[in-house]
């Protein structure tokens, strides 16, 4: 299973211990434009750089070319997202498993696209949105989590189909409940138990889970 750490242009609020964690873990690192200049702050150049590079410094981008990044240099105009490219060259690469850092911050727009970009390649792709407090994913069907106690998950629909939604080892457990976009009910939700299941039918769920302690 081959896995992808991949560095967006938003903000970065974790430690520099936790993203030099996660890349340990990594067998592909990949930066998108100005994500270049995090990986810079952390002396690790990218396998490879993907973008039209108008966020990206000069300097850094030298810096990756000088330190052999391979480039994937994207025109100004075009109809798709510079994260959108980089996610479907990781998985014509054979990559099965993205960890995303850098989607959250300066561009709150540039966040719901993100997250269209995940949720358009999750039948495919493993793909999750990591900080050090907080994981952003999508669930279709039946999910296990290993959690802490006390933990704080937040559950929205997403995408066209209406989702039926039971949660188990939560303090407002769900029994097949349709989820819509009327109400926010699955906002702050809290784990009960050290193992919590959720069941997604008919529809996808994005999730927030706000970690309890830092990993």
């Amino acid at each position: 299973m081959k896995t992808a750490a991949l560095f967006l242009g938003g903000s970065y609020p974790s430690s520099k211990e936790f993203y030099n964690g996660r890349l340990s873990k990594a067998d592909l690192v990949v930066a998108v434009d100005s994500g270049a200049e995090m990986l810079r702050c952390l002396g690790v150049y990218p396998h490879l750089l993907v973008g039209d590079m108008d966020s990206l410094s000069r300097s850094s981008y030298e810096w990756c070319v000088e330190h052999g990044s391979e480039t994937l240099l994207l025109p100004v105009e075009k109809d798709d997202t510079d994260t959108e490219i980089a996610i479907r060259e990781l998985e014509r690469r054979g990559i099965s498993e993205v960890e995303v850092f850098g989607a959250t911050g300066k561009r709150p727009d540039h966040f719901i696209a993100t997250i269209f970009s995940i949720y358009n390649a999750c039948n495919r792709l493993k793909i999750l949105i990591s900080e050090e407090n907080l994981q952003i994913g999508i669930i279709r069907g039946f999910s296990v989590f290993n959690v802490q106690i006390g933990e704080t998950w937040s559950f929205f629909p997403f995408g066209e189909n209406i989702p039926s939604v039971t949660l188990y080892g939560f303090k407002y457990p769900l029994l097949d409940h349709m989820l819509d976009y009327s109400k926010p009910l699955g906002v702050s939700n809290v784990t009960v138990e050290k193992e919590i299941t959720v069941f997604c039918k008919g529809g996808t769920l994005l999730y927030f889970r706000w970690l309890k302690e830092f990993w």
